[in-house]
């Protein structure tokens, strides 16, 4: 009875809306999970072509290119081993996934992935800004971690260390880490959702695109701290209508991750002293922007058809966006349980 009621007092312009953005958000979601679809397909396929390189043979049997495969230490442990795999299966799953997102999307008037005149500048201005939030958010998680480990709970995280250095590992890991991991997860969880879902609430895309980013990372540490900046990268995104800021924070941000792993792979000198400086002149700029440009990063979504309530309630009461979230987060859940049983 009450949600006949809710609906009847919606105008006709709003039920329109709502349609609307209910046959979006089905759209948006379902082509999120055929990319995840797609990593597990595309990761077999590699498993095949490792097998093949590396045993000289080709067998159609799956349990056998594991069973191979697993006897390989040394090779599967390699950094590029597993960085290659990374470049081969987001490389083809994003290519497939871009096609689907330009036919489903391809009227969309307002397109977050085309590149705007002045926006790297407020990229680069912004990087120092996502720095400090990514900082403080680290270590927020970093404490909560701590405190969990403390009470007997193993939280699982990432490792992106080089192992087994070799020009070709840096290399690899470069391309994958700074450039390509940042521009495809800006392409799909900034460019393509703000495509789909802002014209209806700019509020209600930005978060089901931070939440997306954050959760898909696999692990609370990094989903925590994922979700966080995830948000000022989609409010940045949104704010300029493209997502070519936010490539550039996110690569930016990506090297400055991993540069210590990589020069330590490569055998640099000195590298801690220039970091430290890097980090602290980074630090109080991002500080300067945070205190003069915070109330820039404010959404109002007050001109739009449904109220920015209305459209958070639809977006994530939506089957397919629930179902979505769940696929990320039941992962994340059995990892937990796993390090912990």
């Amino acid at each position: 009875m009450t949600t006949k009621k809710s609906v009847s007092l919606l105008t006709p312009e709003k039920q329109q809306e709502k349609k609307l953005l209910t046959i979006d958000c089905v759209k948006i979601s379902l082509l999120l999970i055929l990319y995840n679809l797609l990593n597990r397909i595309f990761a077999v396929l590699f498993f095949y072509v490792a097998y093949t390189y590396h045993s000289g043979k080709f067998t159609l049997s799956y349990s056998e290119v594991l069973s191979y495969l697993k006897k390989q230490t040394a090779f599967i442990s390699s950094t590029t081993f597993s960085m290659t795999a990374n470049l081969f299966i987001t490389l083809m799953s994003v290519l497939v996934f871009g096609i689907v997102f330009a036919i489903l999307f391809r009227k969309r008037e307002s397109s977050f992935i085309k590149p705007k005149k002045g926006t790297a500048v407020k990229g680069l201005k912004w990087f120092s800004a996502c720095f400090v939030i990514n900082i403080l958010l680290s270590q927020l998680t970093s404490i909560l971690t701590g405190i969990l480990g403390q009470n007997g709970v193993t939280v699982p995280t990432s490792d992106f260390s080089i192992h087994q250095p070799s020009a070709i590992a840096v290399i690899v890991q470069f391309s994958y880490v700074v450039i390509i991991a940042p521009i495809v997860e800006e392409f799909i969880y900034r460019g393509a959702i703000l495509t789909a879902l802002s014209q209806y609430g700019r509020g209600a895309a930005v978060l089901f695109s931070a939440l997306a980013f954050g959760l898909m990372h696999g692990n609370i540490p990094q989903a925590a701290s994922a979700f966080g900046t995830g948000l000022v990268y989609a409010i940045i995104a949104a704010k300029c209508g493209s997502i070519l800021p936010t490539v550039i924070i996110h690569c930016l941000n990506n090297l400055l991750a991993n540069f210590s792993s990589i020069s330590d792979a490569i055998g640099l000198e000195h590298y801690e002293t220039f970091m430290s400086v890097a980090e602290i002149v980074i630090g109080l700029v991002g500080f300067m922007v945070l205190f003069t440009s915070l109330k820039k990063l404010i959404i109002d979504d007050s001109e739009n058809v449904l109220t920015p309530k209305e459209c958070r309630r639809y977006v994530f009461t939506n089957p397919a966006t629930i179902i979505y979230m769940l696929c990320l987060i039941i992962p994340i859940i059995k990892s937990l349980v796993q390090a912990n049983s």
